[in-house]
């Protein structure tokens, strides 16, 4: 079984960290390497993890534990069983967090530098999420915090993130030109005005990114290998560009959908 250990200083209380801790479907999204969450039965998730020109692959169907001061996520695959321990500690007002990870399975012998930079990757979730939460005032979104949402600046997605609650999660077959179509069908009856939908291929080649007010797009973020390409709909030129990039988007994803906490 490979081990490996990282520790990170967070500039958050420990109430606001535990906040993140205790929701695993939402921490477990920002790991790296996560190719899609599914929380239709439990918590499944895909992970692919690189390493040469080999790609170790397998889907956990992860248990979370929790005590006074550690958190465990436990996630058991086909192929492999993998596990998170997050440690926290607390000296004064710093709080800092030890994040070990166990892997065991297929490519262990492999897969130490990749294990490590897995390691170090749910480190950086963790704080990023913890700190956005904590130096945002107030909890709840706003309707211009989800309106100066930049899809190219991490932080700011996940300050909202952070702030927000998945509603849906799960694979679909978007036909041409039919992701927005796809998307009313999702909102159903949901009274939120604001929805951010993030989508990804199975293979990962491919994502995109799409805020809503009500039926209007807001943003849209559409990547592929020919790169990332981002719009902000701000004029009727902007709208245009704006569906331009959301008809590129077909054929299966795994499709996230959030609402702001206590809507907008």
């Amino acid at each position: 079984m490979k081990r490996k250990t990282t520790r990170v200083e967070i500039n958050a209380d420990m109430e606001t960290i535990k906040d993140v801790l205790n929701d695993p479907t939402q921490f477990i999204t920002n790991w790296p390497y996560v190719v899609r969450v599914n929380t239709r039965e439990g918590i499944e998730a895909e992970i692919m993890l690189p390493r040469f020109i080999f790609k170790f692959r397998d889907t956990y169907r992860f248990t979370f534990h929790d005590g006074s001061n550690s958190h465990i996520y436990e996630g058991v695959g086909r192929k492999s069983h993998l596990t998170a321990v997050v440690s926290l500690r607390e000296w004064q007002k710093n709080v800092s967090a030890e994040i070990e990870l166990a892997y065991k399975g297929r490519g262990e012998f492999f897969l130490g530098k990749t294990l490590e930079m897995l390691t170090e990757g749910i480190a950086k979730a963790l704080k990023d999420l913890a700190e956005s939460m904590h130096s945002s005032v107030p909890a709840t979104p706003t309707v211009e915090t989800a309106l100066n949402v930049d899809f190219s600046d991490p932080m700011s997605v996940a300050s909202f993130l952070a702030k927000a609650k998945m509603v849906h999660s799960g694979l679909h077959i978007i036909g041409e030109g039919k992701l927005l179509e796809v998307v009313m069908e999702l909102r159903g009856n949901l009274r939120d005005d604001v929805l951010y939908v993030s989508g990804i291929t199975q293979d990962g080649t491919k994502s995109f990114k799409l805020l809503l007010r009500r039926s209007q797009i807001l943003a849209v973020e559409y990547r592929d290998s020919d790169g990332t390409r981002t719009v902000k709909v701000d004029t009727e030129p902007r709208t245009r560009e704006a569906l331009e990039l959301v008809s590129k988007v077909e054929g299966a994803y795994m499709i996230n959908v959030w609402v702001p906490v206590g809507g907008v």
